[in-house]
């Protein structure tokens, strides 16, 4: 991001700004209700992305605070990111406020593009928030002309659950069937293809620290497929690609051509290379640690990763699994092997995938199983609930968005 640097009446007026901003908590009322009556003449009809870090950072901070106090900010390469906490007692306790991140030297053309984004994942989200495995905003708002995605903070990515050493068969498959019952639902709902799925899409509660289980509860983890970015972008934008340890070979292919390629089982491609990390502790199929090589190559790594030829190669020699490594269960492996099946048609359906992990499951740990079937079915009724309910609320906020930025198109 951009750092525009104040030099005369400019920083005088910001130095004033920021004095009254500690001295008076109506600014907050002011803040709070989209309006920001007390800004400097010099400031009031910039843009967000037109002003210092440090005042974007604050005028982020006092229009949200609602949500609690500003404890941390981080930047992708789309998007600013702030954690707001509420306090102890509060649940949930953290918010999280992703901002688009748009830059000064930016054109009007790249702007658009970056806001139609933001658009398109927003809307994407909510076709599929009722379901409790889908990771959903609760509110949006727009900051000087920043567009703001408002969730509540998860435990951890499943990146996060990963790192920590090889996950326990159980508790593998437990959050690989979510996964697939999560995609399967999306698919229901028009979503066919999430596009990139990775653990660092899948967000983790882990169920001991929000709920009053006894102590040998068999789930651990709960999902929540996040990130609907490049959901179905096949289709709507032409664009099959996804993150390339995790993107399967259909996704490489040239989508000008007069027939598409069948993208419904690319997920499933995506869930066996997750799968297989679980088990190993973070090393793809391909036999590399993947948090070694991408996004970026860790310190004395092959930049090679970087490029599509090596993963290219890979699928084409059939998505071999790396055998250097015992510890996966040979029956588990199987299943892992024909998700990675090269042709999709041969690959199971995300239906198919849930069937045939929850049969595994089963086999290697009834409780878990049980326990997982019985909270599949208490997910599926809310979201039935929630869908019959609807949520107006939410539904004005998202019309007010999209109506503000109508004048964007898909990127």
């Amino acid at each position: 991001m951009i750092v525009v640097i104040c030099t005369g009446s400019m920083a005088h007026s910001a130095r004033f700004y920021w004095r009254r901003l500690g001295e008076s908590r109506r600014l907050v009322n002011c803040v709070s209700s989209g309006r920001f009556p007390f800004l400097p003449r010099t400031l009031e009809m910039k843009k967000l992305w037109e002003l210092p870090e440090s005042l974007q950072r604050k005028l982020v901070e006092a229009r949200l605070c609602k949500h609690g106090t500003l404890i941390g900010e981080m930047s992708s390469p789309h998007s600013s990111i702030y954690t707001f906490d509420l306090g102890a007692n509060a649940s949930p306790r953290y918010v999280v406020a992703k901002g688009i991140q748009v830059e000064e030297t930016m054109s009007d053309e790249e702007r658009r593009k970056y806001f139609a984004r933001a658009l398109y994942e927003v809307n994407n989200a909510y076709a599929v928030f009722h379901h409790p495995l889908v990771h959903r905003f609760f509110d949006v708002d727009i900051i000087l002309g920043v567009p703001f995605l408002l969730s509540r903070k998860r435990d951890a990515t499943l990146r996060d659950v990963i790192a920590e050493g090889p996950v326990l068969l159980p508790e593998a498959l437990s959050i690989a069937v979510q996964m697939a019952h999560s995609l399967s639902y999306c698919a229901q709902k028009g979503i066919v293809c999430h596009q990139d799925l990775k653990p660092e899409n899948v967000f983790i509660d882990f169920i001991n620290e929000h709920f009053s289980v006894p102590a040998e509860y068999p789930l651990a983890c709960r999902v929540h497929l996040a990130d609907f970015e490049l959901a179905n972008a096949y289709l709507v934008l032409r664009h099959p690609y996804g993150s390339r340890p995790y993107m399967a070979p259909e996704q490489y292919c040239n989508l000008h051509a007069n027939t598409l390629p069948d993208f419904s089982r690319a997920d499933v491609f995506a869930v066996g290379v997750i799968l297989f990390e679980m088990l190993t502790g973070g090393v793809h199929p391909i036999g590399e640690r993947t948090s070694l090589i991408w996004p970026r190559p860790a310190e004395g790594q092959s930049r090679k990763w970087l490029r599509e030829d090596p993963w290219k190669q890979w699928l084409k020699s059939g998505a071999q699994t790396s055998t250097g490594d015992k510890s996966v269960d040979p029956e588990t492996l199987l299943i892992i092997q024909d998700c990675l099946e090269v042709d999709s048609a041969m690959r199971p359906s995300k239906q198919a995938l849930e069937v045939r992990l929850l049969e595994r499951l089963r086999t290697v740990h009834k409780d878990t199983y049980d326990t997982l079937v019985l909270t599949l079915e208490y997910f599926d009724n809310i979201s039935n609930e929630s869908e019959e309910l609807g949520w107006p609320y939410y539904a004005e906020r998202l019309e007010s968005l999209n109506k503000a930025f109508s004048d964007r198109d898909p990127p």
